[in-house]
């Protein structure tokens, strides 16, 4: 297991600039669109990944979206929530311990790839004459 400020810096160093946690907290931005928010929680024993999905929750879509929870296959061990602000999130966590500085960008890099998926997983409901999407299949995330 490594400690947080070397698993900070191991993905700091993939990305080419220095992470640190504040406040238990390390949020990745690119051109101002949330990547992914990594928090370890100082009293604490896991790691969470979580990042806000570009969609409007919508009460027609909450239970597909539990549904969608439920299907380990293509969630690849993450599930979907509401924020405080009402923002459909991505979520994950992995044991501390069972994270190296390898495993750890590698789990970072495949949630960011997971959150860009995440679109085709959702069905969105079909308007009058329309035809809702289908999921397209996931590629398998390396770990």
């Amino acid at each position: 297991m490594a400690n947080t400020t070397a698993l900070l810096a191991a993905l700091g160093k993939y990305l080419g600039t220095e992470l640190k946690l504040e406040d238990g907290v390390c949020a990745l931005f690119d051109k101002g669109k949330e990547v992914v928010i990594v928090e370890i929680p100082p009293v604490g024993d896991v790691a969470i990944l979580h990042c806000r999905l570009a969609m409007h929750p919508d009460p027609r879509l909450l239970e597909q979206l539990l549904r969608l929870n439920f299907d380990a296959g293509p969630m690849h061990g993450c599930w979907l929530a509401l924020d405080d602000q009402g923002d459909v999130r991505l979520c994950t966590q992995l044991p501390l311990d069972a994270l190296s500085e390898m495993t750890f960008v590698q789990w970072v890099k495949g949630f960011v790839q997971q959150t860009g998926e995440m679109s085709g997983l959702l069905k969105l409901p079909a308007a009058k004459g329309s035809v809702a999407a289908t999921p397209r299949p996931v590629s398998p995330r390396v770990f």
